[in-house]
């Protein structure tokens, strides 16, 4: 048995670079019927209430507070005022008996303040509150990304074999109604949620839990503060995957809330369906408040009584408004070296602009301190206006990123002969070699970033020699040599390649639009469409928004995309491999019903069972899982990248620069620099609790 108390090493080369609601109903305020039959829901309102009560003979004590030892914990005056009016209980009492501790990134801040950040459109989630405001997990990454150590526990048991895993949960920690954060929380979830057969028809799932291995996973609550969870088959990653999006939903499942939505905890709840008055039966009802079915934050920004873990909980929701507004966590768990309760700003006020621009312009004129995804096109902007003196300081993250882009052909569609064309090897080096990656870099991306395919970083753990500068060279006439031997029938008159058919050969390249992080998907698009133009490869622009997108991507009709480009620092590869290995992941469109097929997804999306040799590299990738040191996976994995070499599975466009990120210069607590991406959370890793207003 390992035992994982603060630190859970990783052993990672740390070379990162930089990548990327409708209207609110309000909860129904009626009270559970069936709370009397749960012990549970009925200590719920008592921790709120307890301090409140005039006939406890703990009431009649208050007074002798005064005597007792100075606290050990300091706490914002916006709280100390909560506590003298006998709003609150003092800090000890709200803080858990071993607060996780956290080192301050740059220095020591102070309390107050209200941070204002700008978001584009209607989610606060994917506006930039999940990266600042939420993203608390059992797991954390440690600030420099050399490994993960727990979070929302205090210490983690592992077994030798890696299917074992303990956690020991902080006692007295609390969610921020004041109700203990309990065993009984996460049996909720995993029994209540995952493993209700209305709630989970196919029985238990989540992107944590590796595939197939749902039905046999075992939970167990030794006490009120320890848990265990057992795996079928060894799970040497699971640490790690926990500390990313994956392990978001052991925070999401207050039992003594979100009971009263669950039929098993409420026989009346049919009454709580006909009263909201959006929803069809009571599983959609808790689904509206508890995540949607599949672990979504949103709830936590569109409904303020939904009781959080996180630093700052919602106040007032967008509704149809322009403004969320979020308030410190009276109850949240961290404190900093010095004793002092995080986090140090006060609240968040978070505007809705009508569009990018309009947002641009309000941080040029210092009226909000912070925003997701600045856009690559503004970065001489925001330099010059720190250059006149405007209060902007920018800071250089870089990414854990593999590449600026990869770019898709599906090999998955239904079109046999487009299928077979996007299979053969030789039309993707053909395609590769088509591309002037050195305009697109200096065009696109304003000189930053080096030629590249998707492949790990050069000085990480898992760098795969020639993988990143095969098929990189600029050469028309190469391109043509290695498209010749695709297509078979030639070109017609203005040549352009032939199909099977004698017709003109021509593939339509979708782009989503409306990406906040992919700004630069168009652009892109159209010039690549002229580099293959000019070797007779046609391809036709469709850009569109998420909702005609999603009707393709459930219909399997994308043909051609561009995407991100993860997978590049440290192990990352291992914990996203989406572009190394078939069959696994959403967004690995080169074989997007591949995955579906795995996952079994709904039935209103295609799924195609995929060839042999495409599950025998899933199956490579799966032994890499079950290897119980970073070592022994880094060994496997390498074994699964050398594969994808081989088979070339995307195109990538170049090596992203350092990433930069303009906030207010009255923010403080910032790093530098950090490692930035999708698995550390983005902005995450900097701690965001312990910002402050200078």
């Amino acid at each position: 048995m390992r035992k994982y108390a603060w630190i859970f090493n990783v052993l990672i080369v740390l070379v990162m670079l930089l990548s990327a609601c409708g209207q609110p109903t309000p909860a129904p305020t009626t009270a559970p019927p069936a709370a009397t039959k749960a012990p549970e829901a009925t200590k719920a309102p008592e921790a709120t209430k307890a301090p409140e009560a005039t006939d406890a003979p703990e009431a009649t004590k208050a007074p002798e507070a005064t005597e007792a030892p100075e606290s050990k914990y300091k706490e914002s005056p916006m709280l100390t005022a909560k506590v003298e009016a006998g709003e609150l209980p003092p800090v000890d009492e709200r803080l858990p008996i071993n607060p996780m501790i956290i080192e301050p990134l740059v220095e020591q801040g102070q309390y107050g303040g209200e941070m204002r950040f700008g978001m584009v459109g209607t989610s606060a989630t994917w506006g930039g509150m999940l990266f600042v405001a939420a993203w608390e997990h059992l797991t954390i990454w440690k600030a420099d990304f050399s490994g993960v150590e727990p979070n929302l526990v205090e210490s983690i048991d592992v077994s030798d074999d890696v299917t074992t895993f303990t956690f020991h949960m902080r006692k007295g920690m609390k969610w921020s109604d004041g109700v203990d954060f309990t065993a009984d929380d996460i049996a909720f979830y995993i029994e209540d949620v995952l493993g209700d057969p209305d709630l989970s028809p196919n029985g238990p799932s989540a992107d944590w839990i590796p595939t197939g291995q749902g039905a046999d996973m075992k939970f167990e609550k030794i006490d009120d503060y320890t848990f265990r969870l057992t795996f079928p088959k060894p799970y040497g990653t699971f640490l790690y995957v926990l500390a990313q999006w994956q392990g978001r939903q052991f925070a999401q499942y207050p039992k003594h809330y979100l009971q009263q939505y669950h039929k098993k905890y409420n026989d009346k709840v049919d009454e709580l369906v006909t009263a909201d008055g959006t929803v069809a039966d009571w599983m959609a009802l808790f689904n509206k408040y508890g995540g949607g079915g599949w672990g979504d934050p949103e709830a936590l920004y569109l409904y303020p009584e939904h009781p959080t873990l996180y630093p700052w909980m919602t106040t007032q929701p967008l509704g149809t408004g322009t403004e969320v507004k979020l308030e410190r966590n009276p109850y949240y768990w961290k404190v900093d070296t010095a004793g002092n309760q995080l986090p140090y700003i006060d609240s968040i006020l978070v505007t809705s602009y009508q569009d990018a621009e309009s947002r641009t312009l309000a941080m040029l004129n210092g009226d909000i301190d912070a925003l997701k995804d600045p856009g690559n096109d503004n970065r001489i902007i925001y330099h010059d206006a720190m250059a006149e003196g405007k209060p902007i300081s920018i800071y250089y993250p870089k990414s854990d990123g593999a590449n600026s882009n990869s770019v898709h052909f599906n090999q998955t569609i239904s079109d046999t002969f487009k299928a077979g064309v996007f299979a053969d090897i030789n039309f993707r080096i053909g395609m590769s070699h088509a591309i002037n990656r050195e305009e697109i870099i200096e065009i696109v991306h304003n000189g930053q970033g080096t030629p590249a395919q998707v492949a790990p970083n050069n000085d990480g753990p898992l760098y795969t020699e020639g993988m990143d500068t095969q098929y990189i060279e600029y050469d028309p006439a190469l391109a043509t040599q290695y498209l010749d031997k695709v297509f078979t029938n030639g070109k017609d008159s203005e040549g352009y390649y032939l199909d099977d058919q004698g017709k003109r050969f021509e593939m339509i390249f979708t782009i989503q639009n409306d990406l906040s992080y992919g700004t630069t998907y168009v652009q892109v698009a159209e010039l690549l469409i002229g580099y293959w133009d000019k070797v007779g490869v046609k391809a036709t622009l469709n850009s569109i928004a998420t909702d005609p997108y999603e009707v393709a991507r459930k219909a399997n009709t994308i043909e051609c995309i561009i995407f991100t480009g993860e997978g590049g620092a440290g192990i990352t590869p291992i914990l996203d491999p989406r572009y190394y290995v078939p069959l696994h992941g959403y967004q690995a469109y080169f074989g997007r019903a591949w995955y579906a097929w795995r996952t079994n997804e709904t039935p209103d999306v295609v799924q195609v069972e995929p060839p042999q040799w495409a599950k025998d590299a899933y199956a490579k990738y799966e032994e890499v899982l079950i290897q119980p040191t970073t070592e022994k996976q880094i060994e496997k994995m390498k074994v699964v990248l050398q594969e994808a070499k081989e088979r070339f599975y995307v195109l990538g466009i170049s090596r992203p620069g350092d990433m930069y990120y303009p906030y207010n210069s009255r923010l403080g607590g910032i790093p530098a620099t950090w490692y930035d991406g999708w698995a550390e959370g983005v902005e995450k890793i900097t701690y965001p609790e312990q910002w402050f207003i200078k």
